[in-house]
């Protein structure tokens, strides 16, 4: 087993990277820090092969704290997370092995782990299965359709409207069982009606003091985000 730590001060962020590591078979999330500080502490109690480090941290950022834990153990994995490019030569001055830009791309996560596991002399690392489309029943009969091709889902009276580049389907599945469905790393709940997938999203703008809209890139309809998740957003990115 592939001990992983991880250390950012978004837990929403942290959680999401934790469920990507995990459904990969081999590896596990010995724990999650909010700072650099606590990650340091954190290492030298579990010390796991590979540390995943946001760079802008409280406390003690994530450059320091790579510092102390490559002068601690110079084969440690450091993958350092961050929305800015800025920093790249640093990471890469501490031999960083991977430097990713917020918001994670899930298979680049997953390709950086893999790597890892073989170096560390792991030749197969089988990823948990997982169902990529999703099934929508209707009258018409029953569509399967991409979960990364999903741009948007509305609630719309009794029914959910499932919104892509060029289709919508009706279901009489509802927004939990939807959400529950769809990963958490590309899709936010940003409105009690709506689910948009992050990766579409092309303008927001303010609607009154508590709301927003979100415009999508290949889409007209636009959906609402709350100002707390507009925020949450906005800290993701």
């Amino acid at each position: 087993m592939i001990d992983v730590l991880i250390a950012d001060d978004n837990q929403e962020i942290a959680k999401m990277l934790k469920t990507t590591v995990e459904s990969l078979e081999g590896f596990r999330v010995v724990s999650i820090g909010a700072d650099g500080a606590s990650a340091l502490g954190l290492y030298i109690k579990y010390k796991p092969q590979i540390v995943f480090l946001d760079i802008e941290m409280p406390v003690m950022d994530g450059i320091e704290c790579a510092k102390e834990i490559i002068g601690m153990n110079p084969d440690c994995y450091i993958v350092f997370s961050t929305a800015h490019e800025s920093y790249m030569k640093d990471a890469f001055e501490l031999y960083a092995f991977d430097y990713m830009l917020k918001p994670y791309k899930l298979d680049r996560v997953k390709s950086t782990l893999v790597r890892i596991s073989k170096l560390l002399g792991n030749s197969v690392v089988e990823e948990s299965p997982k169902i990529d489309k999703l099934m929508i029943k209707s009258k018409e009969g029953i569509n399967f359709v991409d979960k990364d091709k999903i741009v948007m889902v509305q609630k719309e009276g009794s029914q959910t409207v499932i919104i892509t580049c060029d289709s919508k389907y009706g279901t009489n599945l509802n927004m939990n069982e939807i959400e529950e469905k769809l990963n958490k790393s590309n899709f936010m709940r940003t409105h009690k009606s709506y689910i948009a997938n992050i990766n579409f999203i092309d303008k927001i703008t303010p609607y009154g003091r508590w709301t927003h809209i979100i415009e999508f890139t290949c889409i007209k309809d636009d959906a609402l985000i709350t100002h707390a998740k507009y925020l949450e957003l906005e800290e993701m990115l």
